[in-house]
């Protein structure tokens, strides 16, 4: 006889998530230097600077109460992290009926706009010389 074993329930998940978060948030403050911990794969390999750059410092400095660091670090986190609270909310409001039929259609418009404003950022930062250029 072979024992099943039941899957896991869906009601784990966010709590899962909330607490990898809470520890990799406390990880991060709690053990990066002044030059940040460099985790972007596109920095470690070729040493040049992606639209991300400073977004570790970035988020640090937000979990810090530093919402002008962040922003002098990496202006497109604090942008992100604000959707997120306003999605967030939006999210609890709904309820479990609309929450998957709101998410749904919020998220391909949402990923568009994040792409293209990062990409922006990125491209001003360039070009008024607060990060290197990648070559």
């Amino acid at each position: 006889m072979i024992a099943s074993v039941a899957p896991p329930t869906r009601g784990r998940a966010p709590m899962v998530a909330a607490g990898v978060a809470a520890v990799a948030s406390a990880a991060m403050v709690a053990t990066a230097t002044d030059d940040g911990i460099v985790l972007c794969p596109i920095r470690r390999c070729t040493g040049g600077y992606c639209p991300g750059c400073g977004g570790t410092r970035a988020v640090r400095q937000l979990l810090a109460g530093d919402p002008g660091g962040a922003w002098a670090h990496n202006p497109w986190i604090v942008l992100a992290a604000a959707q997120a609270m306003v999605l967030g909310m939006v999210l609890a409001v709904a309820g479990p009926d609309g929450w998957r039929r709101r998410a749904r259609a919020l998220l391909v418009p949402l990923s568009i706009v994040n792409a293209a404003l990062a990409t922006a950022i990125w491209v001003a930062r360039l070009t008024a010389g607060t990060i290197p250029a990648p070559f």
